[in-house]
């Protein structure tokens, strides 16, 4: 090819990286119960479920129906019925893309000039929502899934010989 046309549309590479997983379960549970006190379970108790805890919409403030658990009882020795891992989390989707140009310098030396790029969507991914009955933050997402959420870019330059 003519070296001064490969300069400008010779050499490019474009790497990409997509990574998306469902959401992870959780269980509701009470925050303080007397039946796994008692038997020495080393759980916690969970509360008894009255309905379904899944919502059409979702906000960061009543992820699932709350109004689905309640309370055990004061002063029961007795376990809740909501079962394990009712909740499901928000799901997780990433985008990481790189760009790379490389340059022939000599026969045994080339330049590349590289761009890599994080979160590309700027897609925030939140951690799990609150899961203590009688917490403040029940229902609530509080905290992100990772520290890495906000879009970020890097460049650099290598030379391979």
């Amino acid at each position: 090819m003519n070296p001064v046309l490969d300069a400008f549309i010779g050499g490019w590479q474009v790497n990409g990286i997509y990574t998306y997983h469902t959401g992870l379960p959780s269980t509701a549970t009470v925050s303080s119960g007397l039946a796994s006190a008692e038997i020495n379970t080393g759980s916690s108790d969970r509360p008894n479920q009255i309905a379904s805890s899944g919502l059409s919409t979702h906000t960061l403030a009543e992820y699932f129906n709350t109004a689905a658990f309640v309370s055990l009882p004061a002063g029961s020795y007795i376990f809740g019925n909501a079962g394990r891992d009712t909740i499901r989390g928000p799901s997780f989707a990433n985008l990481d893309a790189s760009l790379f140009k490389n340059f022939i310098i000599k026969e045994r030396f080339k330049l590349q000039v590289r761009g890599e790029f994080f979160n590309v969507a700027n897609h925030p991914n939140y951690g799990q929502p609150g899961t203590s009955l009688g917490a403040a933050t029940f229902g609530t997402i509080t905290s992100l899934a990772s520290n890495a959420n906000m879009r970020q870019g890097q460049l650099g330059a290598k030379l391979l010989f």
